[in-house]
């Protein structure tokens, strides 16, 4: 699906009306209602389907679509389990200090010093802050991604500078 990133997975019908209520990958569930089209992957045939947004709304963690075409219960049903992929040109602006997740996986992570840490190989979240996994050299390095500690990225070159505070790399040696 170039171009396009999955944002979360159908996880039941909601109603009798065709809603279904979607499992978000995003911090904020709100982004739900940006789409105006979507496409379901079925993750055991890989079939694909695009779908018109007509509806949705965020209520907690979770989220609820209406899609034309879908106006019946049992075909929502059918739709459990169906991972939701949206293009990039669909997601929400970002603020200042802001970034999507997606756009980090695979960076090369490099020391402010020059020393190179390997690349990010996936991202948490935690109550304070995200973190990044650096995987290289033998080592997997948490570094959060908080205002002094990840300064700088490169787009272009898909690289992020880091300052780690003294004696973090040191926990994974």
């Amino acid at each position: 699906m170039a171009g396009s990133v999955l944002v979360g997975r159908v996880v039941k019908p909601q109603g009798i009306r065709g809603e279904l209520k979607i499992q978000v990958y995003s911090r904020d569930p709100e982004n739900i209602r940006a789409y105006s089209k979507i496409t379901l992957v079925d993750p055991a045939s890989r079939a694909a389907r695009a779908y018109e947004v007509e509806g949705a709304r965020a209520q907690g963690r979770a989220a609820f679509l209406q899609l034309a075409g879908v106006a019946a219960r049992n075909e929502a049903a059918a739709l459990v389990g169906h991972e939701l992929w949206v293009l990039k040109e669909e997601f929400p602006p970002l603020g200042p200090d802001e970034y999507y997740w997606h756009e980090m996986q695979g960076a090369l992570v490099v020391c402010d010093d020059g020393r190179e840490l390997g690349e990010v190989s996936s991202l948490f979240e935690t109550s304070a802050h995200d973190v990044l996994v650096v995987t290289g050299q033998g080592h997997e390095y948490l570094i959060p991604i908080r205002a002094g500690f990840v300064r700088w990225q490169d787009d272009a070159k898909r690289t992020l500078i880091v300052s780690p505070p003294p004696g973090l790399l040191d926990l994974n040696d």
